[in-house]
């Protein structure tokens, strides 16, 4: 459940600028305009996450991609598509779960990567150079533990979610099967119990 802020009673009017999610929004702004004017548009910020996670743990399939990228399972599938037309990427079938696909960098991936490896850097720097030295390190590690955190939630909710639909499955079966004994006795055609 959410909690308010204690400095922020709910009577206040909301600011913008006082709240953390448009602020990380506009210092993620910053990161993806400084890494766009340097690649020329070769690849977006989160392009470049995909193939930094894909080039970290080669084969990954793109639900264990959603959570090391922190995107959205449509998005990906969306730029999974675009970066495999574009040969940046190739996905086959998993040999742990036919379901899935692994994915892994082409040639051109890597060299993609590689070359636009500088300009995520300067990227991290557009917004670290902003802040004095004594604050860049505490800054990199409230966001590394806000994700962390964030992660930890999702793979809760994904639990949750799949142990409600086990249960969903379990009544419509016990559902299902009451409402066919109870057809079963009405038509007097009840089969013996064994």
């Amino acid at each position: 459940m959410a909690r308010s802020m204690t400095d922020h009673p709910e009577s206040e009017p909301y600011r913008l600028a006082t709240s953390a999610s448009h602020l990380l929004h506009r210092a993620e702004q910053l990161a993806s305009e400084r890494f766009t004017q340097l690649v020329n548009g070769a690849v977006t910020l989160r392009q470049f996450a995909v193939l930094a996670a894909v080039h970290e743990n080669s084969g990954l399939s793109q639900s264990d991609l959603v959570r090391a990228t922190g995107i959205d399972r449509s998005t990906l599938a969306d730029m999974m598509k675009g970066l495999e037309n574009r040969g940046l990427v190739v996905r086959t079938p998993s040999t742990a779960d036919g379901r899935a696909y692994s994915v892994r960098l082409t040639q051109s991936g890597a060299a993609i990567l590689a070359a636009a490896t500088q300009h995520a850097r300067a990227a991290d720097a557009a917004i670290l150079d902003l802040l004095p030295r004594t604050k860049r390190k505490a800054l990199v590690e409230t966001l590394t533990k806000l994700s962390k955190l964030a992660a930890e939630a999702a793979e809760k909710a994904e639990r949750a979610a799949k142990r409600q639909a086990k249960r969903q499955a379990r009544q419509t079966r016990q559902k299902a099967k009451a409402e066919t004994a109870k057809a079963e006795a009405k038509s007097g055609n009840r089969k013996p119990r064994r």
